[in-house]
């Protein structure tokens, strides 16, 4: 899309910025209003309720191995901004590309958008990972915003990020034979000490904001109760996906705040190109648990 998009109101003070730029990331409660959480959830309900008609995987739904017609297991909604007008506003029209714009400038494309849900007592982790590896671009003014559905706690695998690791390389995401599988190997995880990571507990309604190079992870939900996670990426307009578009999605690349593009801003260094994802992507759940079945990795979760 190259049509002009809103300009951007301020959210984040000076000292919010300064601490995204040194740390990688940014935890803001009550970003989303109690109303509009809640009427999410019953959305994401309703898709719950779509996917017990739904035997494998599809454009749509990315099941659990758990999952059955009687007891549906979601690990991920695909393009939900694609599917409902509610996950779109949050996406186009909600405060978050606003403050996407005071942190990466004023003109702001939409990467792309996925609903993670960890269900009770069910809820898959995420492994060590950066999402530069996926889909790097020309430049680094990449991130991903999580909107919480769900109050964020360390039982039901809050989000867990490596602060100021994003100022690092971005680590090898092939295993030895060659084979993408979605995680950082273990002798780069071995580098570094679990406990200078930062578990993002965080009421419903808050948004957590993590720059692309940044590793971070997720331990599984042992809780009761379900943690679901809005997740919307976005770039700097001058900033240009380097692998196809594997999300199909009519909504890739549109500009949600300023102006479109008439230059490519270019960044030095080198990252290892991803597979080319554009025929088809499960998710990192798959990746990374077909890589535990394979034995392959070291894919213990914090």
């Amino acid at each position: 899309m190259t049509r002009a998009a809103p300009v951007a109101s301020l959210h984040l003070t000076a000292e919010q910025i300064a601490a995204y730029r040194h740390d990688g990331y940014l935890g803001l409660p009550g970003v989303i209003g109690t109303e509009q959480v809640a009427a999410l959830r019953a959305v994401t309900e309703e898709f719950v309720n779509r996917s017990r008609s739904v035997a494998r995987s599809d454009d749509v739904f990315d099941l659990d191995p758990r999952h059955r017609p009687e007891a549906p297991v979601l690990r991920r909604i695909k393009n939900p901004a694609d599917s409902h007008s509610v996950y779109r506003w949050v996406a186009f029209e909600s405060p978050i590309p606003d403050i996407v714009a005071q942190l990466v400038g004023p003109d702001v494309r939409f990467h792309h958008s996925k609903l993670n849900l960890k269900g009770s007592h069910v809820g898959a982790p995420v492994e060590w990972h950066q999402d530069a590896a996926f889909y790097p671009h020309s430049n680094d003014d990449v991130l991903a915003v999580g909107l919480l559905l769900d109050d964020a706690t360390p039982e039901n695998g809050c989000l867990a990020v490596l602060p100021g690791s994003h100022h690092g390389p971005v680590h090898e995401h092939y295993d030895a034979t060659g084979r993408f599988v979605g995680c950082m190997r273990a002798e780069d995880v071995a580098r570094f000490d679990p406990r200078e990571a930062r578990l993002l507990a965080l009421p419903a309604g808050s948004i957590h904001i993590h720059h692309y190079r940044l590793i971070h992870w997720s331990a599984p939900n042992t809780s009761p109760g379900d943690r679901r996670l809005l997740i919307n990426s976005y770039s700097a307009a001058d900033a240009i996906p380097l692998v196809p578009d594997s999300t199909h999605s009519p909504l890739y690349g549109a500009v949600v705040r300023g102006q479109p593009a008439r230059t490519v801003r270019r960044q030095a260094g080198e990252i290892r190109l991803p597979p080319d994802f554009s025929r088809g992507y499960t998710s990192i759940y798959e990746l990374q648990r077909e890589t535990a079945a394979a034995g392959k990795g070291d894919l213990a979760s914090m």
